[in-house]
C-alpha cells in the first residue's frame, strides 16, 4: 500500500491528527460522483488530505433522496474501516450514514457493520466486521443538519487504527522503487543558497555563511497532483534545473531562477500538473493574506495549522492575495499563477498551492522589508496588477448617507446633513450616497437612471461640489440579465431594497454580444447574490481589456466624481483577478474610487474592509486593516465612525475615530451634535488630527505607491523587522511613515492607560513632547481619550496643516538620526519640496529658490524646530 496520503496533514499540523503506526491507509482513490455539491464546496475535498473547515466538501442531495459520495480505487482493495471527519468546527456532525460497495453483479450492496446512527461526534471511526474485496465504496448520508453534508475528509483503510488521537508522526516518506538522485543539492545565488534534499524535494533557503533562515519542510516540499515530488536527476539544458517524478509517474521540470533577491520556482510538465503545492517550514511570525488574513489573529502563525482558501464570497472576503511576509525570517512568498490558491501557515508549514495546466511558479522574495516588497511589486506590474497613483481628495473627511440617513436618503436630506457637518466644523470632502438612488427596480449598471430621491442629479452634484465636496455613487460590476422585470425567487430583502421586482439590464445584450462577460465553458457565468441584487446576473470580465474599457466608458453615465464598489457575489477561487482593471479604469481617468472586490494590488485609492461594528475596534477592524498593509495595500477604510452608536456618548466610539483618524480614510454619517459640549469637544479630536496629518498621509502614499512599502500603514513587525518584540506588541501599533508611531487604544478603548512598546531610538509624545529611550515598554502609559496616541521618532519629520489657514508646516524632531535627503509629496499630487541637510553650529533655514533665510520656531519641549513649505519649493537645512 502506499501510506503517505493522509500523513501528510498531520504534518502539517491538521487540528484532527490521525492514526497509530499500525494501520494502512488506502490513496489510490479518487471521487467520482456526488448526489450534489454546496455552492464551492466540491467533492473532491473529501479525499484532499486537508483536514479544515476551509477544505469541506458539503453534501446535497439534489435530486437524489439522499446525500451521497461515490469513491473509487484504483484496484480492488480490501478495506476493513473508515474514518469520517466531519461537522463545521466540533459541531454539525453527520448524524446517520453508512457505507456501500459495488458487488460482483455491478449492484450497490450495503456493508452493514458500517451503519452508524445518532451520531454526534465529528471524528467518528468505524470497523467493519468482515474486510469488504472491491473497487467501488459508496459513502451513503441519511441524516444531517440542514440537508447538508458537511464532510471534511473520508478515509479508508486495509488495517483499522487502534486509535483516531494518537499523532501518525513516525511515518517515513516513501519513495517505493523511484531512483531517486542520492545527493543533498544545493545552489548558490550570491547572498542565497538553496538546500533541496532529492527525496521530497525539500528544501530550505540559507545565507551566504550557509546559516539557514527559512528551514525545509519536514514531510514534502513539492507535491504535484497531491503527490510528493522526488528528483531523479539534473536537468542539463538548463541551469539549476531538474527532472521529478511522483509515485504515480506524473513527471515533471523544476527550475529554481534568481534575480534581485527574488527565487522563482517554475514547475513544467507535458501533462496538466493538477493541484500544485510548495512548502518550506514552519516560521514564528506572518503577516498578510488580504481579507483571508484579516479575520484571524494580526500573527498568522498559530499552535494548529491553519489552512486559508483564497475565494470571493461576495461578503467578508473579497479583497484577496496569497502574499504572506515573514519579518523574522527576512523573506515573503506570493502564487500569482494558478488556480483556486491556498496557503497553509501553521508552527511546522508554510505552504502555496494553486491549480495548474502545464506550467506554474510560486515567488520567493528574501531581505530586507523594503527591499522585499520593492521586488513584490515589480511582480505585480509585471503581471498587469494595477498600481493607482493615490488621489489626496480621499485622505480628507468623507460623509456616507446609509449610516447618516437610511431611507431618508434624498438630495435634500444629505445636503443638509453635509452642510451640518461643516457648520460644526467637519470638513467633509467627498460624500458617498450608496443606497436607493437608482431608478425603481433598477440596478446601478443601468449607468445614469437616477431615481425620484435625486431628481436633478446634475443640479445636486453642482451643489455638493459648491460646498467642496465630491460626489461618489455606489457601483458593482454585475450586470441584471435582459428581459424582466426579474422577480426574486426568495422574499428576502436586502435592507436598502423594497421593490418586488428588479429590471433587466438593456446593457446584458450589448456585452454578452460582445463577448465581455465570464464564462463557464462556453456559456456565459450567471449568480444570484444573496443581498442584491437577489437576481440572476452575469459578471463583468473585468481580465478583457475591452470589457474595462467598455464599463469605464458606460460609467461616465452617471457624471459623477467617483465610485464605491460594492460587488457581492460569491465567486469560485479561478476568478479573483475579474474586478481590479475596470475599477482601476475608472481610477485612471480621475474619478476617485473607494475599492472592495480585487486581488493583490487595490484598484482604488482607498481600500475597503467589509462592514463593520463599532465594537470590532477591539480586534477584527486593526487587524483587517494591518494585513491589508502588510499585503502591500495600506490605504484602508472601513464604515463610518459610530456606525449606528451615535446615540450616546462613549469612549469605545472616541477609540474608533482614533483608530480610523490615523489610517488613510476617515468618515462621518450620524451626527454627535445632541450630545454634550464636553463630549463633542472630545469626540473632534480625532477628526482634527487627521485634518491635520492628511498631506503627512498622503506623502506616505505616494511613496508606497512609487516603491510597493506599506509607507501608509506599517505594522511594527515590518518597520522594525530585527526587533522581536515589535511583532508581539501589547497593542496594535503601526508606523505612518518613518516617523510618526501609532498606538491607539483598540483592545481595551474604556481604559485611561496603556502599554505602548517604544523600539530602538528616541521618540517624542506628540502631544508633550517629552522624550524617551527606546527600546522599552511603557506601562500604564496614560492615554485619555482626548490625547493624541501617537509618538515621533525614526527620522523625526513630521509635516501638518493648519487646521484655520491650511499651511502646511514641517516639523523636525531631534531624534540623532542622520538625515540626507527628504522629499514631500504636495496633496496636488504634481509638486514636490525637497529637504537636505548639512551640519552647522548655527541652525538655519534656507529657501533655495529665494535664496534666503526663512523664519523657523524651535519647540522649548522637545527640541524639534518648525517652518512653513510650498509646493515646489525646497530647502536647505543647516543643524
Amino acid at each position: 500500500m502506499i501510506l503517505k496520503f493522509k500523513i501528510y496533514m498531520v504534518l502539517l499540523g491538521a487540528f484532527i491528527t490521525l492514526i497509530s503506526a499500525n494501520c494502512d491507509i488506502i490513496e489510490d482513490l479518487h471521487v467520482k460522483h456526488s448526489s450534489a455539491d454546496y455552492k464551492s464546496f466540491k467533492k473532491a475535498n473529501a479525499i484532499d488530505g486537508e483536514i479544515s473547515n476551509e477544505s469541506r466538501w458539503i453534501g446535497s442531495k439534489g435530486n437524489s433522496d439522499n446525500i451521497w459520495l461515490e469513491i473509487e480505487l484504483l484496484k480492488e482493495c480490501s478495506v476493513k474501516a473508515l474514518a469520517l471527519f466531519s461537522g463545521f468546527g466540533e459541531s454539525n456532525a453527520v448524524e446517520d450514514f453508512h457505507m456501500q460497495f459495488k458487488n460482483k453483479s455491478g449492484e450497490w450492496e450495503e456493508i452493514q457493520s458500517s451503519r452508524v446512527s445518532g451520531n454526534s461526534s465529528v471524528n467518528r471511526l468505524v470497523s467493519f466486521k468482515n474486510p469488504v474485496q472491491a473497487k467501488s465504496f459508496k459513502l451513503v448520508i441519511n441524516k444531517t443538519k440542514d440537508d447538508l453534508a458537511r464532510v471534511k475528509e473520508l478515509i479508508l483503510y486495509s488495517k483499522p487504527p487502534t486509535t483516531m488521537t494518537q499523532p501518525y508522526l513516525d511515518k517515513k516518506l516513501d519513495s517505493g522503487h523511484i531512483k531517486v538522485y542520492p545527493e543533498l543539492l544545493t545552489a548558490d545565488f550570491g547572498d542565497v543558497k538553496v538546500a533541496i534534499d532529492p527525496k521530497g524535494f525539500k528544501f530550505s533557503f540559507r545565507d551566504k555563511n550557509g546559516a539557514e533562515f527559512s528551514p525545509a519542510n519536514s514531510f514534502a516540499g513539492l507535491r504535484i497532483s497531491n503527490e510528493p515530488a522526488f528528483i531523479t536527476g539534473i536537468n542539463s539544458n538548463e541551469p539549476n534545473s531538474y527532472h521529478v517524478v511522483t509515485k504515480k509517474g506524473q513527471k515533471a521540470v523544476v527550475t529554481v531562477h534568481y534575480k534581485n533577491s527574488m527565487l522563482k520556482f517554475t514547475t513544467r510538465s507535458e501533462s496538466s500538473l493538477g493541484k500544485v503545492s510548495l512548502a518550506l517550514g514552519g516560521m514564528p511570525v506572518a503577516y498578510g493574506l488580504g481579507d483571508a488574513g484579516g479575520w484571524s489573529n494580526l500573527n498568522l502563525i498559530g499552535e494548529k495549522a491553519k489552512h486559508f482558501n483564497l475565494i470571493n464570497d461576495g461578503g467578508r472576503f473579497r479583497w484577496l492575495s496569497s502574499f504572506v511576509v515573514f519579518p523574522l525570517n527576512r523573506l515573503a512568498g506570493v502564487a500569482l499563477q494558478g488556480k483556486s490558491p491556498r496557503v497553509s501557515l501553521g508552527s511546522e508549514v508554510y505552504s502555496m498551492s494553486v491549480n495548474a495546466k502545464q506550467e506554474v511558479s510560486f515567488h520567493y522574495f528574501i531581505g530586507e522589508m523594503k527591499e522585499i516588497y520593492k521586488n513584490y511589486r515589480k511582480q505585480l506590474d509585471l503581471h498587469n496588477y494595477p498600481n493607482v497613483k493615490p488621489k489626496f481628495r480621499l485622505f480628507e473627511l468623507g460623509w456616507e448617507s446609509w449610516a447618516a440617513l437610511g431611507w431618508q436618503t434624498d438630495a435634500n436630506t444629505v445636503l443638509r446633513s453635509i452642510k451640518k457637518f461643516q457648520k460644526n466644523g467637519y470638513p467633509i470632502r467627498w460624500a458617498v450616497t450608496g443606497s436607493g438612488f437608482w431608478e425603481k427596480g433598477g440596478t446601478t449598471t443601468s449607468f445614469g437612471k437616477f431615481g425620484d430621491k435625486f431628481p436633478k442629479p446634475y443640479q445636486f452634484k453642482k451643489s455638493l461640489n459648491g460646498l467642496d465636496v465630491k460626489w461618489m455613487i455606489g457601483l458593482r460590476t454585475n450586470f441584471v440579465l435582459p428581459g424582466g422585470p426579474h422577480t426574486p425567487k426568495t422574499k428576502k430583502r436586502d435592507k436598502n431594497l423594497k421593490v418586488k421586482t428588479i429590471n433587466g439590464n438593456p446593457l446584458s445584450t450589448e456585452g454578452l454580444k460582445k463577448g465581455y462577460f465570464v464564462k463557464t465553458s462556453e456559456k456565459p457565468l450567471t449568480l444570484t447574490s444573496t443581498i442584491f441584487p437577489i437576481v440572476p446576473c452575469y459578471m463583468l470580465d473585468g481580465r478583457n481589456k475591452n470589457a474595462a474599457s467598455w464599463y469605464a466608458k458606460n460609467y461616465k453615465k452617471w457624471n459623477v466624481d467617483g465610485i464605491k464598489e460594492d460587488t457581492m457575489m460569491r465567486l469560485s477561487g479561478d476568478l479573483l483577478d475579474i474586478f481590479n482593471h475596470p475599477i482601476a479604469k475608472i481610477a485612471d481617468e480621475k474619478g476617485l474610487v473607494m475599492a472592495r472586490c480585487g486581488s493583490f494590488s487595490s484598484p482604488g485609492t482607498l481600500l475597503r474592509i467589509n462592514d463593520t461594528k463599532v465594537q470590532e475596534v477591539k480586534k477584527r477592524t486593526p487587524v483587517n486593516y494591518l494585513q491589508y498593509a502588510a499585503s502591500g495595500a495600506p490605504n484602508v477604510y472601513s464604515d463610518t465612525v459610530g456606525f449606528h452608536k451615535m446615540k450616546r456618548y462613549s469612549e469605545v466610539v472616541v477609540s474608533q475615530a482614533w483608530l480610523t483618524a490615523l489610517t488613510a480614510g476617515m468618515a462621518v454619517g450620524e451626527t454627535p451634535f445632541h450630545w454634550s459640549a464636553k463630549e463633542q469637544e472630545i469626540f473632534k479630536k480625532p477628526f482634527d488630527f487627521h485634518y491635520k496629518i492628511a498631506p503627512h498621509m498622503y506623502d506616505a502614499a505616494v511613496k508606497s505607491f512609487e516603491t510597493g512599502f506599506p509607507y501608509t500603514m506599517t505594522p511594527m513587525g515590518i518597520a522594525f523587522a530585527g526587533d522581536k518584540q515589535a511583532t508581539t506588541t501589547p497593542n496594535y501599533q503601526w508606523m505612518i511613515g518613518e516617523s510618526l508611531l501609532c498606538v491607539p487604544k483598540c483592545k481595551n478603548p474604556s481604559d485611561k492607560s496603556i502599554d505602548v512598546y517604544l523600539p530602538e531610538g528616541v521618540w517624542f509624545d506628540f502631544d508633550t513632547g517629552k522624550k524617551f529611550e527606546g527600546p522599552q515598554l511603557l506601562k500604564n502609559f496614560s492615554m485619555p481619550p482626548e490625547k493624541t496616541p501617537c509618538f515621533v521618532g525614526g527620522s523625526g519629520i513630521i509635516i501638518t496643516r493648519a487646521i484655520e489657514s491650511n499651511d502646511l508646516t514641517i516639523k523636525l524632531y531631534p531624534t540623532g538620526k542622520s538625515r540626507d535627503k527628504y522629499v514631500f509629496n504636495h496633496p496636488d499630487g504634481q509638486s514636490i519640496s525637497i529637504l537636505s541637510f548639512s551640519k552647522n553650529s548655527n541652525k538655519a533655514v534656507w529657501d533655495i529658490k529665494a535664496r534666503k533665510k526663512i523664519r523657523f520656531e524651535t519647540c522649548q519641549k522637545s527640541g524639534a524646530i518648525s517652518f512653513n513649505i510650498k509646493p515646489g519649493r525646497s530647502y536647505k537645512l543647516e543643524l
